[in-house]
């Protein structure tokens, strides 16, 4: 880690516990730090102190005070030492450390914080559980781990600033307290005091913001804002979170894709000759059942739908002969072979996605075993393995569904479990890629009608403004939008679209979701307003910056890579937030609790 030595005067140390060297020996130094470790040996005392950049042993060989005065010194207490560098005794150098050649002989020393016993050692050998560590977070940020992850985030986003700022973008802030809109999640909402009876939200996206300022002809914008969604909380996600937000005006998709591409060289150190490979929606479902697939490993989909069409297997012919979907995948024996217990297992990985279970059968050559094999005929196999490359060792599964998205959710679950549980995913590889043609729209079955798959802002697609403005709802759902995600390692970690700059186009969307234009004028009468007024076309993205620093981390949660997190629970363990506000707060702000 760098030393981050200070160009000003006035600090407490003259150096940091990281950067001590053979060529500081013979100085008089000041360092400062916590107790790491402490070793009475009798004659020999020694103490390790650490902080942010390192470790350096202190011996007190030459100390002329009080020698008893380091029984006072607990674990993690914060010391000064002042002393002269020397090198240490060729049997007690340690390689291993980046001080190791040299220690401070302390002539003076003074306790300025005295610990009392941690609930646990933030350089331990012991891990303490999550929860503990949440609950006294800042114990768990003086680990190296944390520190670093830290440090990782920070040159990020200073790498994100200046490449923008190298791009002709202008940092603009917009508005955390704003106004409610429907974005795809709940608001978090904030009553307002002074006008008694009416809230703000908190921005789930800065979208209406960025577009206007577009509007207001701010050409290229960008900030590294705070967002919040009230959502279900998993692994990648947090109800506060950082984006690198981003809007351009007179853009095209070209465009969007060589920033994208421009950042990510920059993000991931990788040479400028990288480009990312472009893959459709549509494609991205068909060979791995999502939107945003992890292409470092195979073990693509194949779709078998029409060869169970007249199939003796009942639950097969029905989904087939009902416009269901029937996809499978094949392991190869070399690459594993399956106990039963394993392959039991699976349906624990497609329950929480709809499945009920996963159809196997194994095949050696011409013979087949297993679950569904009497209902795998010669013509049957022979297929499969057409769409196999003729690989015919191996165990094949099946997932078959009526909704179409379920048997996409459970097949992909399956695939990303196989990743992980049979290691075919290489260490220290990044794969990315650009997904386009996404649906505009997507059809509720519960509420009967259209919903913006993106956001009511997207625009569609030239070549199809027709059927967007068809009333025929089958040419509508067929709408392709300009809109596009980038994914990394099976994580979607920015996502954008060219947006609607035609005010005609954009009523149209309002009345495709079913909003009437009371609610439209309710919501969005200011941004309707601006529409008048003479528009770019723009378009933009946002990168989640917590996941793209937890991908360049290399760890499996986003609350690594965040200062202070919540939990699933969405709770702050150390402050124990969210708390009830007083009395007095919830007299003053007008509301009532519903119990």
């Amino acid at each position: 880690m760098s030393s981050n030595k200070s160009k000003l005067s006035g600090l407490m140390r003259s150096h940091n516990c990281g950067e001590l060297s053979t060529q500081n020996i013979g100085q008089t130094v000041t360092v400062c730090g916590w107790v790491n470790k402490y070793r009475n040996l009798g004659a020999l005392h020694f103490i390790d102190l650490r902080d942010k950049f390192g470790v350096t042993q202190l011996g007190f060989e030459e100390f002329k005070g009080d020698i008893s005065e380091l029984k006072n010194f607990s674990l993690e207490s914060v010391i000064s030492a002042t002393g002269i560098v020397r090198a240490r005794p060729e049997n007690a150098r340690n390689d291993n450390m980046a001080t190791g050649l040299v220690e401070v002989q302390v002539t003076a020393v003074k306790l300025l914080s005295k610990a009392e016993i941690p609930p646990f050692l933030p350089h331990g050998s012991v891990s303490a559980t999550e929860d503990l560590r949440l609950k006294y977070r800042y114990l768990d940020l003086r680990s190296k781990k944390l520190q670093d992850m830290l440090a990782l985030r920070s040159q990020t986003s200073r790498s994100a600033r200046e490449m923008l700022y190298a791009e002709g973008f202008t940092e603009v802030e917009t508005p955390i307290l704003y106004k409610t809109t429907p974005e795809g999640a709940r608001d978090y909402i904030v009553p307002s005091r002074v006008h008694n009876g009416k809230v703000y939200a908190l921005p789930q996206s800065p979208q209406t913001l960025k577009q206007l300022l577009m509007i207001g002809s701010t050409d290229k914008y960008f900030q590294l804002c705070r967002c919040f969604r009230d959502e279900d909380l998993r692994a990648e996600r947090q109800p506060e979170f950082t984006q690198i937000d981003i809007e351009v005006s007179f853009p095209t998709m070209d465009y969007m894709k060589n920033l994208a591409t421009s950042l990510v060289r920059g993000f991931f150190k990788l040479p400028d000759s990288f480009e990312i490979p472009t893959m459709t929606f549509q494609q991205a479902m068909d060979d791995y059942g999502c939107d945003k697939p992890d292409v470092r490993f195979d073990l693509k989909h194949m779709i078998v739908t029409n060869l169970f069409k007249n199939s003796e297997f009942s639950v097969f012919k029905s989904v087939a002969s009902d416009g269901g979907l029937i996809k499978a995948m094949f392991v190869e024996s070399s690459t594993a072979e399956f106990s039963r217990k394993q392959i039991d297992e699976l349906t624990d990985v497609v329950k929480p996605h709809g499945g009920k279970g996963v159809a196997w059968f194994k095949q050696n050559g011409a013979e087949v075993t297993g679950s569904i094999s009497k209902f795998i005929t010669p013509d049957v196999l022979k297929s499969l393995n057409a769409l196999n490359g003729n690989k015919t060792n191996g165990t094949w599964f099946f997932f078959a569904d009526l909704n179409h998205d379920r048997a996409n959710a459970c097949a992909d679950a399956t695939r990303r479990h196989f990743g992980r549980s049979l290691n075919l995913i290489p260490a220290g590889v990044n794969k990315f890629l650009w997904v386009v043609d996404f649906p505009l729209l997507e059809w509720s079955e519960e509420d009967k009608r259209f919903a913006a798959r993106h956001h009511p802002f997207t625009m569609p697609r030239l070549d199809q403004l027709e059927d967007y403005f068809s009333d025929d709802p089958k040419r509508l759902g067929s709408v392709l939008a300009q809109a596009y995600d980038l994914v990394c390692n099976g994580y979607e970690i920015a996502g954008g679209s060219l947006r609607i700059y035609d005010n005609k186009v954009q009523s149209r969307m309002f009345d495709v979701l079913g909003m009437s234009k009371e609610e439209c004028e309710l919501k969005f009468g200011f941004f309707l307003e601006a529409l008048k007024y003479g528009v770019p076309p723009h378009g933009g993205m946002a990168f989640g910056l917590d996941r793209l620093i937890m991908i360049l981390a290399q760890t499996e949660s986003i609350r690594d890579v965040i200062a202070f997190p919540k939990t699933n629970a969405a709770t702050d363990l150390m402050a124990q937030a969210p708390s009830e506000p007083n009395p007095e707060q919830v007299k003053e702000l007008g509301f009532q609790w519903l119990k």
